[in-house]
């Protein structure tokens, strides 16, 4: 790939702007997707008793501690594939991902303060197709268009996670078991900046990294969120029949 623009530029070219708008634009289509989608409605209506709610939260974070692993090794797979002039570029994403690392110890930790702590033994369908879809890409994609699929990761988990807060306070959901929401709404806005100058800075000095980027965020978003998602709602929709005793939140 030919680099067109000086690495020291810091004017982000209109083509990267334009891009950039597309796949934000897309990330935002998507979380209206998840505004309509049938489990938010269950976390959103004032009716829905709080034990299902959290038997929800629980399968998500669960799904979490499926995929979350994989995933990780796989950008760290991806991330060594980058060129090897790009030394700073490499250093920043590698800082980033070392922080999302333990996001699945998380999100167990979570889920066992929710009332479950079975083990994860295998992965489901739609959460071994997520890490599938990062390895694939680790392997074989220009690894530039990581920035494309991280975008769609942090930036739709910034938005969804922004939005439960509400609902966290509303109905005085247990904030000691909802620990990756509440974390996640204000530093994965912070992590979505970051993968978004990135962005920008990529594509001003390689303008045909784009389509990576575009393939890459559709690759990921075919599996991701709402399959696994969707697959969290069944699962908790059978636990919910029998709801466990849990948490209360604490006053103060």
């Amino acid at each position: 790939m030919t680099v067109i623009t000086p690495p020291g530029r810091r004017i982000a070219s209109n083509h990267a702007k334009q891009v950039f708008a597309e796949l934000d634009r897309r990330t935002n289509a998507i979380f209206q997707d998840v505004m309509a989608w049938r489990g938010w409605r269950l976390i959103t209506d004032p009716q829905t008793p709080r034990h299902r709610i959290l038997a929800l939260a629980r399968e998500i974070l669960h799904a979490v501690d499926m995929y979350q692993c994989h995933t990780t090794e796989a950008g760290f797979h991806m991330l060594g594939r980058l060129p090897k002039n790009e030394v700073k570029l490499i250093q920043r994403l590698c800082g980033h991902k070392a922080l999302e690392a333990e996001h699945g110890i998380w999100a167990r930790e979570d889920r066992g303060r929710l009332g479950s702590a079975e083990p994860v033994r295998h992965a489901s369908p739609a959460t071994f197709a997520v890490a599938a879809v990062w390895w694939r890409m680790a392997e074989i994609e220009e690894p530039m268009g990581y920035l494309g699929a991280e975008y769609l990761f942090e930036q739709l988990t910034a938005l969804v996670t922004k939005a439960a807060l509400p609902i966290i306070d509303g109905r005085a959901l247990p904030a000691e078991g909802l620990r990756f929401v509440i974390e996640h709404a204000t530093e994965d806005a912070k992590h979505a900046s970051f993968i978004r100058h990135l962005i920008l800075d990529v594509v001003t000095r390689y303008p045909d990294s784009a389509d990576a980027m575009f393939r890459c965020f559709d690759y990921f978003h075919a599996v991701y969120p709402l399959p696994v998602w969707e697959e969290a709602y069944e699962r908790a929709a059978r636990d919910a029949e029998a709801p466990a005793a849990l948490p209360q939140r604490r006053a103060g």
